[in-house]
């Protein structure tokens, strides 16, 4: 964002000028932080405002359910007197590197080459973890946040790593959507910003640790443009896991081949669902035609997230729904949570428009301040077509 003088009737004029043509739009208002901040606003259809709120709360969320199991299980799998104590690991690693620490955390990421791997630092981690990923829910869009659950993941993955505990594919998985998110968030720039009382232009690091509040509102903070890279990156991640999974289904065993796979899946699944019992007992002729769809799913319709526009956005509605679809199945942790993520990088604001409470995407646009309004409220029939 560049920045504008403080002079109100200056900020109507603009607002006026720009208000109701072209797609683009600027709008210049007080930043409750002070100094006046000029964003451009995009037309609202074409922006990703919503997901990038949604993409990092539902992060912060995967990542409260991780610390929180870690919490929960870590000092029994890897402690001290664990089934695989991570100490025994540590101490070999070191040896690999004895001359540098820094040289040895490039090769194995973790914050226990400088502190020592005891029971109650493997708690401390974890506790700090849900702190930090309950603010990131409640709604601090942080770069800094993002930054430090990440290390701190990344830090127990590794002394795990003489262990099976942290080898799911959902744990990596984890590592590389939380790294990817961080650039979701503003990070710290250097920005010319003009001073009110002494009437003077001075430069401002802006974002230093988390997202700067560009237009007020009554009820919290704005939400800053996502970064386009960031979001085609999610997209490609997105891509990369459906293709994968797919592909190991094809490759793996004859019931894919043969359409059998679900007559027994729900079954012996690792966690079934309350409602695995209602899929299990489905027609076999129908569980037959799902595998089709799973495969259709998986490697076929996920080109569509890679393609920009209306095609990109049915092809995420695909991707997450039928992660979705898993969720209500069985129970693998939070992997289908998880990959939901990357897969609502697809979806614009005007998929939004349809599916929440016009309230909702008022308070995250903050449309009460930008030069854009809203559309009337969509109706039932409508939202449902669009689902």
């Amino acid at each position: 964002s560049s920045l504008s003088p403080s002079v109100e009737p200056e900020c109507e004029q603009l607002n006026r000028d720009n208000g109701d043509d072209g797609n683009d739009a600027k709008k210049i208002s007080r930043s409750s932080t002070g100094p006046l901040l000029v964003q451009e606003v995009h037309d609202i259809k074409r922006s990703f405002l919503v997901a990038k709120w949604i993409m990092i709360r539902l992060l912060g969320m995967v990542y409260f359910v991780a610390f929180l199991g870690a919490y929960n299980q870590n000092v029994a799998l890897i402690g001290s007197d664990g089934l695989v104590p991570a100490k025994s690991y540590m101490s070999e690693i070191r040896s690999r590197y004895p001359n540098s620490n820094l040289h040895g955390f490039f090769a194995q990421p973790t914050l226990f080459w400088w502190i020592p791997l005891t029971d109650a630092w493997l708690d401390a981690f974890s506790i700090f973890g849900i702190v930090l990923s309950s603010l990131v829910v409640l709604g601090l869009d942080s770069w800094l946040l993002l930054f430090l659950l990440w290390l701190i993941d990344f830090s127990v993955v590794t002394v795990a790593s003489s262990s099976s505990f942290y080898s799911y594919g959902w744990e990596s998985q984890l590592l590389e959507t939380g790294f990817i998110a961080i650039f979701l968030c503003d990070l710290p720039s250097i920005a010319k910003i003009r001073d009110r009382k002494s009437d003077t232009w001075r430069w401002r690091l802006t974002a230093v640790w988390k997202d700067d509040v560009l237009v007020p509102t009554s009820i919290g903070h704005s939400v800053s443009a996502p970064s386009t890279a960031a979001l085609w990156l999610m997209r490609w991640l997105c891509f990369r896991i459906s293709t994968g999974a797919g592909l190991i289904k094809v490759r793996g065993g004859s019931c894919w081949a043969d359409k059998t796979c679900l007559h027994y899946h729900f079954e012996t699944q690792p966690i079934p669902s309350p409602m695995s019992f209602l899929f299990h007992f489905l027609p076999k002729s129908i569980l037959s035609r799902a595998v089709d769809l799973d495969l259709f799913v998986q490697l076929y319709s996920i080109v569509m997230v890679m393609v920009p526009g209306i095609v990109g956005r049915v092809g995420g509605i695909i991707q997450a729904g039928f992660m979705v679809n898993i969720m209500m199945s069985g129970n693998f942790a939070f992997l289908n949570h998880l990959t939901v993520i990357p897969a609502l990088a697809c979806l614009d604001d005007a998929f939004w428009l349809f599916v929440l409470p016009r309230w909702m995407t008022r308070h995250i646009h903050n449309t009460n301040q930008t030069a854009r309004p809203l559309p009337e409220e969509n109706t039932a029939v409508k939202r449902m077509a669009t689902l």
